[in-house]
């Protein structure tokens, strides 16, 4: 079995995370949120009690975006109010204290005044555009993206349709957010729980117009956890970097529970209203129908990518003919969504699998007849133009089936679900690495940013096998924009890909300088010379598949359900880390049937949340967890130095559709969306 090297130190409560960092003469930020959810600020008191106040004219500067070069709309996120405020907990303004617990004091003494207007809350309602969010309207990005052959159409003998509403959810890693800034006149260093350094660093550069060498940002050895929340940079990091630079001082600002609350980004958001035209014989022909994402307030990080992402995956790993979708970004009055573990993909798992349900009802089909006959075999280009790789696609479904009819008859007194999905891993473009050797060391730098994932374990093992030495010798540093030139970081699954490619790259490349001097590695870690290797390893996007089952009893009195087993049959490629995999695919499924069962963030009709804590919000307890999780691992290389594929999100995919189908053959009714609530009647 592999010692997790990380496991100890967070077990045993010797973790070091941001908040356990104290420079000295540190100083303290306090956020001023807005209390509406639309309106003008029409006057901000100040307090004599700081020593800094930042409103917009000290500020002057938006967030940073990443979006989709197909956005009509783009309308940026200002660091703080500019004067107008567009959801509840943004920014109006911000302040500098000696002391941190001096900062609700002050909070207490600054008021804000409002002119209040009424918001736009939903999809649906932002769609008709009657109130207007920002001045060129409430959509931000309309695509028509068509494409196979649209002629097929014509040969649809029957349709389903599905309108589904996948709630939002308040994404909740155990350690909120939190950074420190330091300008020391030269220098801006920042220290912070960040799932990547080098995104964090790109975007303060661009917020600031700094120099990226003038730059230095990383993590501490310990983030907990992340979810996608903590890949881009934030107000609250423009803010400290801004404060530091002004008062040449450490300023700390760590997020409280509450205020992550209604912080961005937030999960999910999805309405959708799509049609499965097929044959009477049950070949599926295609796609038609729209999308649309709720973006929140502004186009903020790579929301208005989502649309667009989300359709690319309704194909699932069949043989679809054509795809004619329309895929929206809307604007509303809640806080900017963003990338949770998924991002996209269990959205459209949901969107895909819920419609082949009900062909197969329509056709009088069972749900594995159906999907088997239209499954792919391996390399599949779909009529959007995703270009699937070669997997396990054939061997998993049988695998699967057989599990299924099993599960059948063991558990005739309850609900079973099978589905079956694609995951994309994104490992482009690649990732970056160094190794270094010698003067009594061996260390290996990598630009990932692991929040839970054991990238230390993982990757020592890797160089370890290239370099013929214990990966207990091996020192490893990830995450820190100093000791690497380019990185990308940690998310959608890529790091054992595209991470553990680059580790074996410039390990190989490393060995190779120490054989053409003549020596051994044990040699070149003893001699007084460095031998250093550093690369960018290039790597594509991987498709990969998955079949998922999940039992769920339903209590007739109350009619809450339970998921008594799961069972989950992915092709991770090559497994580095046994355990590591295991426990990435159960929490994953975890989140997935939470976000059925559980989760959802509800604002008032004033968009005011009705949530005021962690509780509130449905997160899962030990209590709620699924009790009997089975996990099978298919180890179909990947075109990758490393072999890997990615694990990460794959049980939040599966098991989004796996329970939501399983508790609507539970109750023998349609859905309309997530979360399903007994008293809810949804």
């Amino acid at each position: 079995m592999i010692r997790i090297r990380e496991h100890l130190d967070e077990i045993t409560g010797q973790g070091k995370y941001v908040d356990d960092l104290e420079l000295p003469g540190t100083v303290y930020l306090g956020v001023v949120r807005s209390q509406i959810a639309r309106g003008k600020v029409t006057d901000i008191s100040r307090s004599d009690n700081v020593l800094l106040f930042l409103d917009w004219d000290a500020v002057s500067t938006y967030m940073p975006v990443r979006p989709d070069p197909r956005t009509k709309n783009l309308v940026k996120m200002p660091i703080v109010s500019d004067g107008r405020v567009n959801f509840v907990g943004q920014p109006v303004a911000a302040f500098v204290t000696g002391d941190r617990y001096e900062l609700e004091d002050v909070m207490e003494e600054i008021q804000v005044d409002y002119e209040q207007e009424t918001p736009v809350l939903s999809i649906q309602d932002s769609m008709r555009e009657e109130v207007k969010i920002h001045e060129k309207g409430n959509i931000a990005i309309d695509l028509d993206l068509n494409g196979g052959d649209l002629d097929q159409l014509v040969n649809s003998e029957v349709a389903v349709e599905r309108e589904l509403l996948q709630d939002r959810i308040v994404q909740h890693p155990m350690e909120p957010k939190g950074v420190i800034s330091y300008y020391n006149g030269d220098t801006l260093t920042v220290i912070g729980s960040f799932q990547s350094a080098f995104r964090v660093r790109a975007d303060l550069q661009e917020a600031l117009n700094i120099p990226p060498e003038r730059i230095v940002v990383y993590s501490p050895p310990n983030v907990g956890g992340g979810f996608g929340n903590k890949v881009p940079a934030y107000p609250e990091y423009v803010l400290t970097s801004l404060a530091s630079m002004k008062l040449k001082r450490p300023v700390k600002w760590i997020e409280t529970r509450r205020e992550h609350l209604t912080n961005p980004t937030q999960g999910r958001g999805v309405y959708s209203r799509l049609k499965l035209h097929a044959r009477r014989d049950g070949t599926i022909l295609g796609l038609e129908g729209m999308i649309a994402v709720d973006l929140g307030a502004y186009a903020f990080t790579l929301n208005t990518t989502t649309p667009g992402f989300i359709a690319s995956l309704t194909n699932g790993p069949y043989k679809m003919r054509f795809a004619k979708l329309r895929a929206l970004g809307v604007y509303t009055n809640r806080p900017p969504t963003g990338p949770y573990r998924g991002a996209g993909r269990p959205e459209a798992a949901l969107i895909t699998e819920t419609l082949m349900e009900d062909l197969a009802d329509q056709l009088g089909l069972s749900p594995v007849e159906l999907r088997k006959k239209n499954f792919i075999d391996g390399e599949f280009t779909t009529p959007l133009g995703v270009k699937i790789d070669k997997a396990a696609y054939r061997e998993m479904f049988s695998r699967g089936e057989q599990l299924y009819y099993s599960l059948k008859e063991k558990h005739k007194d309850k609900s079973v679900s099978f589905i079956a999905f694609t995951e994309v891993v994104r490992s482009s473009p690649g990732e970056g690495a160094k190794v270094r050797i010698g003067r009594g060391e061996v260390l290996v730098i990598a630009g990932s940013g692991p929040h839970g994932q054991a990238h230390r374990t993982t990757f020592a093992l890797l160089a370890g096998e290239i370099l013929g030495l214990d990966p207990n010798e091996i020192k490893v540093e990830v995450n820190n924009t100093s000791l690497i030139k380019e990185g990308i970081g940690s998310f959608g699954s890529r790091s054992a890909a595209a991470g553990g490619s680059a580790v074996i790259e410039a390990s190989k490349a490393v060995l190779e300088t120490i054989k053409r001097r003549g020596m051994t590695v044990k040699e070149a870690i003893n001699s007084n010379e460095v031998f250093e290797a550093e690369v960018f390893s290039r790597v594509s996007d991987l498709y990969t598949p998955g079949i998922h089952m999940a039992v769920l009893d339903l209590d007739k009195e109350t009619g809450f359900a339970n998921v008594l087993e799961y069972y989950a049959i992915d092709d991770v490629g090559r497994v580095i880390v046994p355990s590591e995999v295991e426990g990435q695919l159960i929490g994953g499924i975890l989140q997935g049937a939470s976000q059925v069962l559980l989760e959802s963030a509800p604002v008032d009709e004033n968009g005011n949340p009705v949530y005021g804590s962690i509780a509130d919000n449905g997160v899962p307890t030990a209590v709620e967890a699924v009790r009997k999780v089975v996990t099978e691992a298919f180890s179909t290389p990947s075109n990758t130095l490393s072999k890997a594929r990615g694990v990460g999100e794959a049980g939040t995919t599966g098991a989004l559709a796996a329970v939501f189908i399983a508790l609507e053959k539970a109750l023998h009714m349609k859905l309309k969306g997530t979360p399903y609530y007994p008293y809810s009647g949804t």
